[in-house]
């Protein structure tokens, strides 16, 4: 038989916000080291075109 304990059965759990804090920061930081890499990049000479469209 089981018996019940007495918890509050209409307990509300809360969203942990911390992983998904700790995630966006880790974001944050890779799309800041990387932007100024973007810019160094390598140039193109691109051919011009023959024909009038």
């Amino acid at each position: 038989m089981a018996m019940n304990t007495g918890g509050d059965d209409n307990m509300m759990s809360e969203i942990n916000v911390t992983p998904l804090v700790d995630v966006m920061l880790v974001l944050l930081t890779v799309f800041i080291v990387t932007a100024p890499l973007l810019m160094n990049s390598v140039p193109v000479n691109l051919p011009k075109a023959s024909s009038d469209l």
